[in-house]
């Protein structure tokens, strides 16, 4: 699931628990998007979900908070999305180059990600030396 979404999973239930149910309601999306986006997020400790107690008949409603993990990765992603990003025509160049070589390495059949660790590897064993 995209940023996006667990930041706004997130600043919904930071304001008050809320039940699965009610999360899509809010958030305008399928119930069964959001199950999966809270149990990532819950194995990940950004959201805690519990059963409502109730003496109710019928499956309790799960309710889900936030924890202490999922506030800080909220303050933290609310702050990088109002830091603005800055790039000059030198940055995108260079982006571009490396972009054409990562290319020419897939024409090739070589793995771009094999071909850092091996280039890594070399400047270390240069360095030793």
């Amino acid at each position: 699931m995209s940023l996006e979404v667990e930041a706004q999973v997130l600043s919904i239930v930071k304001k008050y628990p809320v039940g699965v149910r009610e999360l899509s309601k809010i958030m305008r999306r399928r119930t069964q998007t959001v199950v999966s986006t809270i149990k990532m997020m819950n194995a990940a400790g950004l959201v805690d979900v519990r059963p409502e107690e109730t003496r109710r008949r019928g499956r309790p409603r799960q309710i889900v908070k936030a924890t202490m993990l999922g506030d800080d990765y909220l303050e933290a992603y609310n702050r990088l999305r109002i830091m603005p990003l800055r790039s000059n025509r030198n940055d995108l160049e260079k982006a571009k180059r490396d972009a054409e070589y990562v290319n020419r390495l897939v024409a090739r059949g070589k793995v771009p990600y094999d071909a850092f660790l091996e280039l890594n590897r070399l400047v270390r064993v240069r360095g030793d030396a």
